[in-house]
């Protein structure tokens, strides 16, 4: 039985020749003579196949029939094949449209018939090697083998056939880099503000994988202005562009604005390759936005406060990494924002430039002198523009200025038993509270558009409240909802003094001029508004844009990026120790019971049918004089003596009668 394997290796040494003819070598005549060849060897070996089956009886006889059958199934797989040709399809009368159809289907047929053969082929053939002589043959073990390989085949076939349909529909699912093909919204408002021509020239190749990524992306920034244009340019064929503007090679995005000689650009690399590109496709829409913000806007100037341990871009001392501001400087930076100090030096304690188009006051930790809250005073009456974030339990000295404004910092944290965050799983996570309660005000347009899917948070905030009198307008675009309080023990309980109420959370406060540009200042009840711990949290970010955009004018300052750079999980020491213990015991706990609930319930029923014994009680298990079962076959077998009868027993004097048998003592006994 072992010689029939060769007639299997015949039919593969003629897909074989068929392979090296139609791929390989291609149009001539020796191609026609592999094609003969291939079609006498699978012949040849069809015949000797159908001859072994003819000498073989019984089992061998219906397995040497399912081999019959796997080759079969090959030859109609080239059959197909061959009506897929120009040749066949003429023979076929197939033409134009019919032609293309007609080929398309049966293309598709024949590999998938040939991979169901040959994959039952092989199995069937490494299951029958194993039976040398024909009583060893088992039907039901090959046709086990034969199911397995068509199974496997088939799966095969389902895997290519979707992989087919979904790239001729290009159908594209990107795991990777899901946000890299989508502008953010904060991208699409900047490029739809536009008021002048900008050009994005891609400098890539016509077929680059890089390309295909980013492609998506800037169908969506072309299509958010009309004064934007985009188009891709390879370098070898725009060399006097490229020189112009000393783009290297492919792989880089080239913003233009205006013409010739004057012509201003900006650029930056992104990669021609995906292994290389992976970095910058993360940051890709942050990227653009800086570019962007750079070539089309004039440079705008935000000038923070220093000398009152105000919140820095590298920290103050004691500040952990949370409480800096390198987010919020990367953020102007993308908006074509420069950050400059605005000290004592710079004329705080004296008088404020009026050049200086907005301060910032972010979290002062020592109190203003009263000659520096005086300036700044002045400068707001002078149409200056102020935001202010001070937190409610750090001695700022900037009470009076506030109270010219008409506004006042209440005493106590807000916080809520309900909308907070959780950070550490301890009492304090209540001073860590979200709102989304907006008002009609320019400064909450954006986060108030997307009220239902954000929130901004604060971090140990405060409250605010009107004061009577003054000439400012006071507004507050931000309160928190009911049930929040203020608490001012720091037991973040609420006491009998700490009623709850709606807090304000935010004021705007317009101040009139006489030469009618009035000045604008915001107030937010959080030092730690704008710091890493919470400017990625979309309601911080988008208000603070709106704060710019209110006080300078422009369409999207700041806003949300769509990135998918890692950002760093931090835990407690309670929740390290949580999640430890949660992963060494929490998890394979359930498993171990439920295991020990399976065998129990085993061992339970292999309890429930085993036999009685005689006496009616379960035989022991360790029993050792418990029969085995050839012994009781045995037993069984031979028959049993009868048992030689047993002496009566002597009825005892004072024993009462049984009452089974119904016997009478004799009389005189």
């Amino acid at each position: 039985m072992k010689s029939t394997i060769y007639s299997s290796l015949g039919v593969v040494l003629a897909l074989v020749f068929l392979f090296i003819g139609e791929r390989i070598i291609g149009e001539g005549a020796s191609q026609e003579w592999l094609i003969w060849l291939a079609g006498l060897v699978y012949t040849g070996s069809l015949l000797m196949r159908l001859m072994q089956r003819a000498k073989a009886e019984g089992a061998a006889h219906a397995v040497e029939t399912l081999l019959v059958a796997s080759y079969v199934g090959v030859g109609v797989a080239l059959v197909l094949y061959a009506a897929t040709t120009e040749a066949g399809l003429s023979a076929l009368g197939w033409e134009d449209e019919a032609a293309e159809r007609g080929g398309g289907a049966l293309g598709a047929l024949w590999p998938a018939v040939l991979a169901v053969s040959l994959s039952a082929l092989l199995f069937i053939e490494l299951a029958y090697r194993r039976m040398p002589v024909p009583e060893a043959v088992e039907l039901r073990r090959v046709a086990s083998s034969a199911r397995g390989g068509v199974s496997l085949a088939l799966a095969l076939v389902f895997l290519f056939s979707i992989n087919y349909v979904a790239s001729e529909r290009a159908l594209k699912t990107d795991l990777s880099y899901l946000q890299t093909t989508e502008a953010s919204e904060g991208t699409i408002r900047m490029v739809g503000s536009l008021d002048q021509p900008i050009r994005v020239v891609l400098f890539f190749p016509e077929v680059n994988e890089v390309y295909e990524e980013i492609a998506p992306y800037f169908e969506a920034v072309d299509a958010a202005s009309e004064e934007i244009t985009v188009e891709r340019l390879d370098h070898a064929l725009a060399a006097a562009l490229a020189r112009q503007h000393r783009i290297r090679g492919n792989g880089f995005v080239v913003l233009l604005k205006g013409e010739g000689e004057t012509q201003q650009a900006e650029n930056f690399e992104v990669g021609t390759t995906l292994e290389g590109a992976r970095t910058r496709l993360r940051r890709l829409d942050g990227t653009f936005q800086r570019a962007f913000s750079s070539l089309a806007r004039v440079q705008r100037e935000l000038h923070l406060t220093t000398g009152h341990r105000e919140r820095a871009v590298t920290g103050a001392d004691g500040d952990t990494e949370q409480q800096r501001l390198r987010d919020l400087n990367q953020a102007l930076e993308r908006s074509n924002f420069e950050t400059r100090d605005l000290g004592m030096a710079q004329g705080l304690a004296n008088e404020i430039p009026s050049s200086v188009p907005a301060v910032a006051v972010i979290g002062p930790r020592s109190p203003f002198l009263p000659e520096e809250h005086d300036s700044l005073l002045r400068y707001v009456r002078a149409g200056g523009r102020v935001v202010l974030m001070l937190d409610p339990d750090e001695e700022h000295g900037l009470g009076p200025l506030l109270e010219e404004l008409g506004v006042e910092l209440r005493e106590g944290v807000a916080a809520s038993m309900r909308q907070h965050r959780r950070l550490t799983g301890t009492p304090s996570d209540r001073g860590l509270i979200f709102s989304s309660t907006y008002s009609a005000h320019p400064i909450v347009t954006n986060a108030r558009r997307r009220a239902g899917r954000i929130a901004s948070i604060f971090v140990r905030g405060g409250a605010l409240t009107r004061r009577e009198g003054g000439v400012a307008q006071v507004t507050f675009p931000l309160r928190s909802a009911a049930g929040f309080w203020l608490d001012v023990d720091g037991d973040w309980e609420r006491g009998d003094g700490e009623p709850e109420a709606e807090l304000n959370l935010i004021a705007a406060i317009t101040v009139p001029n006489e030469g009618g540009v009035e000045g604008r200042v915001v107030v937010i009840a959080d030092a730690d508004f704008v710091t890493d711990v919470v400017l990625r949290n979309p309601g911080n970010a988008l208000v603070f844009g709106d704060i710019m955009q209110w006080f300078l004018g422009e369409e999207q300052i700041i806003g949300d990026t769509a990135t998918e750079e890692d950002v760093r999980i931090e835990h407690t020491r309670d929740e390290d120790k949580l999640w430890f213990y949660g992963t060494s015991f929490g998890a394979p706990l359930p498993l171990l019971a439920f295991g020990l609930w399976i065998a129990l319930k085993r061992r339970r029923r292999r309890e429930t049918h085993q036999p009685k014994s005689e006496s009616g009680t379960e035989p022991d298990a360790g029993d050792d004089n418990t029969p085995e079962p050839e012994a009781e076959a045995e037993s069984e077998a031979e028959p049993e003596p009868e048992p030689e009868p047993e002496p009566e027993p002597e009825p005892e004097l004072e024993s009462e009668p049984d009452s089974d048998t119904e016997e009478e003592p004799e009389e005189g006994s």
